[in-house]
């Protein structure tokens, strides 16, 4: 399969640091854009069996060049599509395949 990696992606990381007063602190590291191939975007929604709202859940499949440093737990901005949290990095032989999530409830 040909992957073209024309999608501008950007990657926000964090880490965890002390501060002077010896507490565990998080600590956002400047976002950077890589070029990645969103493959696809799948929807899914579950509806409790309380009273609690819908809640939504989308799914995005991505793939980059093994050269690119994106890891589990990395927040991926799609363009157009908003924030999503990587579960999974599985690299193979020519991309990193990397499958994203995203969560909403009710009407956000």
């Amino acid at each position: 399969m040909n992957h073209r990696m024309n999608d501008h992606i950007v990657v926000k990381r964090t880490e965890t640091g002390q501060d002077e007063r010896n507490r565990v602190v998080t600590v956002e590291l400047p976002s950077r854009t890589v070029m990645g191939c969103i493959r696809a975007v799948e929807s899914s929604w579950q509806r409790p069996a309380n009273a609690d709202p819908v809640t939504w859940e989308y799914k995005a499949t991505l793939g980059f060049l093994l050269s690119e440093d994106v890891r589990k737990d990395d927040v991926l901005e799609l363009p157009g599509r908003g924030d999503f949290v990587v579960v999974s990095v599985t690299p193979g032989r020519r991309i990193l395949s990397v499958i994203a999530i995203q969560e909403k409830r009710g009407a956000e």
